[in-house]
């Protein structure tokens, strides 16, 4: 009986362990950008957080609604094609998810979670940065170490598909809710240019973005003009309009 006692007591024990490491993990602060992920020369025009572009992504809580918490990456015409743009790790970390379903129209999406002490938990909860749209670098999958700078795959961009891929920087959730007719798998988001470094931004300065507000809409602005919906969702009208995007020199 003191046997099964102590057997119940450890597992007590390492369940409540675990239980405050992934509380820990999850009110970790985000990483910061310590690499430029994209090679700017080659990109027209970025989307403006909470933009009214591509397609509705907004937390599961419905705090906000009707907007694009992620940015699009418009690809200059001359560059569009197979691996002409590269994209690279924006820090050291490893690769958490990597997803393909060319059913679906995603070509391929990557997570990298940041290098720290709770790398080997669960990646839910966790801030981390991701590309979708993209043609992973081959021998990278999940485990996969990679290092600030170090290439993890090409836009997956091409005339006659799209001109565009996504950078995201978010929390995911343990499974997706529909909201709009869009299943939304993240539990918050956020600009990933809010956790850029100085230096990092400064190659967006040199391109004409003069401070990050540029790229930022902000959430009383969006509240008070709401996006509007080609039919009930996800995607949404006027696309194109200027004050949707931030165009580079």
């Amino acid at each position: 009986m003191k046997i099964l006692i102590g057997i119940g007591v450890f597992i007590a024990v390492l369940f409540f362990l675990g239980v405050g490491l992934m509380v820990l993990a999850q009110n970790a602060p985000p990483p910061q950008i310590i690499s430029n992920f994209t090679e700017l020369d080659k990109i027209e025009k970025i989307s403006r957080y909470r933009s009214c572009a591509g397609h509705t992504t907004v937390p599961q809580d419905m705090s906000e609604m009707k907007r694009s918490m992620k940015h699009y990456f418009w690809v200059k015409p001359e560059y569009l094609g197979g691996d002409t743009v590269k994209i690279f790790s924006p820090y050291d970390g490893f690769v958490q998810v990597v997803r393909q379903d060319p059913q679906e129209g995603l070509e391929g999406e990557i997570w990298i979670a940041p290098k720290d002490m709770f790398v080997m938990l669960p990646p839910v909860g966790r801030w981390m940065f991701s590309v979708q749209h993209i043609n992973i670098r081959d021998g990278l999958k999940q485990g996969s170490e990679v290092k600030a700078g170090e290439l993890i795959g090409y836009g997956a961009v091409s005339a006659n598909n799209r001109d565009t891929f996504d950078v995201i920087f978010a929390k995911g959730s343990l499974s997706p809710k529909e909201i709009d007719n869009w299943n939304g798998p993240f539990s918050a988001l956020d600009s990933v240019f809010e956790h850029m470094s100085s230096e990092i931004f400064s190659q967006y300065q040199q391109k004409g973005i003069a401070s990050k507000e540029e790229l930022i809409i902000s959430k009383g602005e969006r509240d008070n003009s709401p996006c509007t919906y080609k039919d009930s969702g996800p995607y949404f009208l006027n696309q194109d309009a200027p004050s949707n995007w931030a165009v580079l020199k």
